[in-house]
């Protein structure tokens, strides 16, 4: 073993180990920070929601007296709102289509006086 890897072990040996351990202790202390952090966290939060709970009750009661003190009942059953769920919307024609369809009611209008010329001959 050579002199530097002596004294490096040595300088290891004195500085190292307690400096992984002080950087160990460290790390610990702050996720026991963070953890209580988290815990006091939850716990406001759930204090908020109850409290929040409670309000939403009190107004909720505050209501309904104020509403039937006015003559509103709140628990009558409301009218059905309409469905247009299976609605669907006529197709649009496009100029193309309107055209077919007045020159096949201009064929068919055509066709029908011819007809009606042919029995008027025949009688």
């Amino acid at each position: 073993m050579s002199v530097a890897e002596s004294i490096r072990g040595f300088w290891d040996d004195l500085f190292y180990s307690s400096l992984v351990q002080r950087l160990e202790q460290d790390l610990m202390l702050l996720r026991a920070d963070l953890q209580q952090l988290r815990q006091d966290k939850d716990a406001v939060i759930g204090d908020l929601r109850s409290e929040k709970a409670l309000l939403q009750a009190k107004v909720g009661m505050y209501e309904l007296n104020i509403n039937r003190r006015v003559g509103i009942d709140p628990s009558a059953k409301k009218a059905d709102k309409p469905s247009f769920a299976s609605f669907e919307s006529p197709r649009v024609k496009t100029r193309w289509q309107a055209e077919q369809e007045a020159h096949d009611a201009q064929n068919e209008k055509e066709l029908k006086e011819e007809a009606e010329a042919a029995a008027a001959a025949k009688v």
